[in-house]
């Protein structure tokens, strides 16, 4: 009877100890396969990392209800050690290609880099808009960390820059116990559709000589509309641009409204290069579609940034133009809104719901957050501060823009301080030196 015994459990027996073996013995690259709803493939690893890997992984379109179907999600991992952190790094956009987070080179973290749901390779297939919520996005960031947990067992640290960086913090308002800490770049909390506090940013940023180099330098671009729309159109010939939901001298002004915003936030604040009234009519084109690009109102440029709009429009909120200055300047666009980027004939209501369940928690919860920001960038504006005695930071570097990062800040130490007692690890800071993050020019 003992023998028989042995001869039907020694089998399995032998069975259990060749899988755990062939576990082991599996490359990463095979265990990632292994995973249910995943697709890997292997690319050139950045350098620093020992390996790196395309993923698609399928999620559902609605976590709430399956049946609605699945989409492919796209994701880059980079990997140094399964020892070592991991960034959990989003943009709140798309990714075209992979490269390396500030975080993940500070900390010597493996890195997964995640695509936004509605934005290229995170399309639903059959595009339906009340799926695009913060709450949705974060149950697929869940998902990925989830089905992540196996192959990166260190903690794990949520980041992005600005959309990104909200994006970040949505997801620790939904999932606290998914990351060990969150850096948060450039993250603007607004709880309004139309947030009322970038204006007064605006009519207050710079000396009052510099402001009133950019009013004038509006009114001169402006006052040459003739001359400015010839230039739009060899423009637009040259880059290809394509103006089919606005036309030319619609996406003209509106880049002109656009001006004092995006100078402030991503220039050095230096009112010098701004051109004289005397300038040319090249010289003042030339400055104005390199602070404020005519690509964003392009057809290409409209598209990608629907499901950013769509969002703003119900549930995160966005700021409202500055343009009472320009007065009957503005014929095209008289009263111009950023709503006019959103889905066309989808209907957007604002559900102040969300935001107020989020900003409090954030503010008086969310705790082991580093909140970075640039002291003249307009979307610090609607800079979180956390409560007093929270174990968090709020850091805003003077004279910074919106690509303000930790190598940029006086108070360095603060963050590395926190980071190393949240995550239980010696950090050398020196690894900030030389790393060039090149994450592309968005609207936020």
């Amino acid at each position: 009877m003992i023998r028989k015994r042995l001869l039907v459990v020694l089998p399995l027996l032998l069975l259990v100890l060749f899988s755990c073996r062939r576990e082991e013995e599996l490359t990463l690259l095979e265990r990632l396969q292994r995973i249910p709803g995943i697709t890997a493939t292997a690319i050139t690893p950045l350098p620093g990392f020992a390996q790196a890997f395309q993923v698609d992984l399928t999620q559902d379109i609605d976590h709430g209800a399956l049946s609605r179907g699945t989409f492919q999600q796209r994701l880059y991992l980079s990997f140094r050690d399964e020892d070592a952190p991991t960034v959990f790094y989003t943009t709140g956009y798309g990714v075209s290609r992979n490269y390396e987070s500030e975080p993940a080179a500070l900390l010597q973290a493996n890195q997964v880099l995640l695509v936004h749901r509605y934005f290229p390779d995170a399309v639903p297939s059959a595009t339906d808009w009340t799926f695009l919520t913060t709450a949705q996005a974060a149950a697929d960031q869940h998902r990925v960390r989830e089905k992540l947990a196996g192959v990166l067992p260190g903690k794990w640290v949520s980041s992005g820059a600005s959309k990104g960086g909200m994006t970040a913090l949505y997801y620790r308002f939904y999932h606290p116990g998914d990351v060990a800490a969150t850096i948060a770049y450039v993250a603007p909390i607004m709880e309004q559709a139309d947030d009322p506090r970038f204006v007064p940013f605006l009519r207050s940023q710079g000396t009052p000589a510099c402001r009133e180099k950019i009013r004038r330098f509006q009114h001169e671009v402006l006052g040459r509309r003739g001359a400015m729309l010839a230039l739009v159109h060899e423009h637009a010939l040259q880059r290809g641009y394509q103006f089919t939901v606005f036309s030319e001298v619609e996406a003209f002004e509106y880049a002109v409204v656009e001006y004092p915003f995006a100078f402030w936030q991503y220039g050095s604040g230096d009112c010098g290069p701004i051109p004289a009234e005397s300038a040319s009519d090249l010289e003042l084109f030339d400055h104005l579609v390199g602070v404020s690009p005519l690509s964003f109102y392009a057809a290409a440029g409209y598209s990608y940034c629907r499901p950013l709009f769509y969002q703003a429009y119900t549930e995160i909120g966005y700021c409202p133009y500055w343009f009472d200055h320009l007065g009957s300047l503005l014929e095209a666009v008289p009263d111009p809104s950023y709503r006019s980027f959103a889905p066309q004939g989808v209907d957007m209501k604002f559900r102040s719901e969300v935001m107020a369940a989020v900003v409090p928690w954030l503010r008086n919860q969310g705790e082991r957050i580093i909140y970075i920001y640039g002291g003249n960038d307009p979307w610090t504006a609607a800079a979180l501060d956390p409560a007093p005695g929270l174990d968090a930071l709020q850091l805003v570097q003077p004279g910074a823009n919106h690509g303000v990062k930790i190598r940029d800040l006086d108070q360095q130490g603060a963050v590395i301080a926190a980071l190393e007692r949240w995550l239980e690890i010696d950090i050398d800071e020196s690894r900030l030196a030389g790393v060039a993050v090149d994450e592309g020019r968005e609207r936020l």
